[in-house]
């Protein structure tokens, strides 16, 4: 009777083939960094002084991989300097943050209450003003927005001075609404029974969360558009009942 011979496998062959593997980078951080790279070819031919150009560079890279993911070589190599050249300028990362940050301050809430105070006039005008302008400044400068909300997140309540500043941002936001709704109290325009400061914190949660929802959709304009409208038009309702 004919015997089947058992086939003896070497240990490489029983062994499974190991693969070669390549780690996917995320489409949101391939988008990211390529952005980065575009930044920085506008900063290597810009004529911007050594400070603004590395400040640009800081608000690319919180606005688009976080602060806590950003770095100061990061930093440096995207505005084309040493690492010991921005630690000449910026003590540290935090510093960095907190300069970017009012300069936010400077674009966003400063130049809407310059804005609304030049107007004059009715209340209403000037409530649908700050609506505008802050439309305007979210559209011009979207990386704003992001650092702003990604910061709250990341750090407004673990660094005292992040979030002394951003806290700061959102105090002048809330006493120019104030001013605007007492004004409009006071020449009749707007209900005499509302709360000024609980109406405050809540046109602060709307103005925030269109302005989130309007980022999220990738900055579409046809959504910043009709956002805008909703917003203005729940602010005067509100004012108004």
């Amino acid at each position: 009777m004919p015997t089947r011979k058992r086939q003896l496998l070497s240990p490489s062959a029983a062994a499974p083939v190991a693969r070669k593997t390549t780690r996917s980078v995320p489409a949101r951080t391939q988008r990211a960094n390529a952005r980065a790279a575009r930044v920085g070819l506008v900063l290597a031919k810009s004529n911007l002084p050594t400070t603004d150009k590395i400040l640009e560079a800081a608000a690319e890279f919180f606005a688009s991989h976080g602060y806590v993911n950003s770095t100061l070589d990061d930093v440096a190599a995207l505005a084309g300097f040493t690492k010991g050249a921005v630690y000449y300028y910026f003590k540290d990362k935090e510093s960095l943050l907190v300069e970017v940050l009012k300069r936010i301050e400077g674009r966003s809430i400063d130049t809407t209450a310059a804005k609304v105070k030049d107007l004059g006039g009715p209340a209403a005008e000037r409530l649908e003003l700050f609506v505008r302008s802050q439309t305007r400044w979210a559209a011009q400068h979207p990386r704003d927005l992001a650092i702003l909300m990604l910061v709250s997140a990341e750090t407004a309540h673990t660094s005292q001075r992040v979030r002394r500043q951003v806290l700061k941002i959102y105090r002048k936001l809330g006493t120019l609404l104030e001013d605007i709704i007492e004004e409009g109290k006071r020449s009749g325009e707007f209900s005499r029974n509302l709360e000024t400061r609980d109406t405050v914190l809540y046109l602060q949660a709307v103005h925030d969360g269109n302005m989130m929802i309007w980022y999220r959709s990738g900055t579409d304009p046809e959504i910043g558009r009709r956002l805008a409208r909703a917003t203005l038009s729940g602010f005067l309702k509100t004012v108004k009942d």
